[in-house]
């Protein structure tokens, strides 16, 4: 692959040029080119993640309710019974009833995907967000 810069132009309605704009902002980039390099890149990494037979890596951010009933059990269950590697989690107490906790996984991309939409799936479950980090 070329490091050449390449220009180009794109043609975009001013609606979505101004939320643009503004999101570029309020993340603190410095250019746009810089700003819209990421957004392909995530584009990218979720392309290959979709099509890769080598491992994958990623973070499952959940938050929850611990006081629903058999949810810790069956979240444990779930990442046991998968041919997903679980490198480490973070358990945290937000407050009363929240706790969050992050996995950081690693595996075949659709074993994965099958993780998180069962994890997703489950009563007392409120997020359930996958961060795709890359191949491996």
């Amino acid at each position: 692959m070329s490091d050449e810069t390449i220009r180009f132009t794109v043609s975009l309605p001013e609606s979505l040029f101004k939320e643009i704009e503004l999101d570029q902002q309020e993340r603190g980039y410095q250019s746009r080119s810089e700003y819209i390099r990421d957004l392909f890149r995530d584009r990218i990494v979720d392309k290959q993640w979709n099509i890769s037979k080598e491992d994958v890596v990623g973070v499952l951010t959940l938050v929850f309710d611990h006081h629903q009933r058999g949810l810790s059990e069956k979240l444990i269950e779930i990442q046991h019974n998968h041919l997903v590697h679980v490198l480490c989690s973070t358990h945290v107490h937000v407050d009363h009833h929240n706790c969050l906790e992050t996995i950081i996984i690693k595996g075949q991309a659709s074993e994965v995907n099958l993780l998180v939409n069962q994890i997703s799936a489950l009563k007392g479950v409120k997020v359930a967000r996958l961060s795709r980090a890359g191949i491996v």
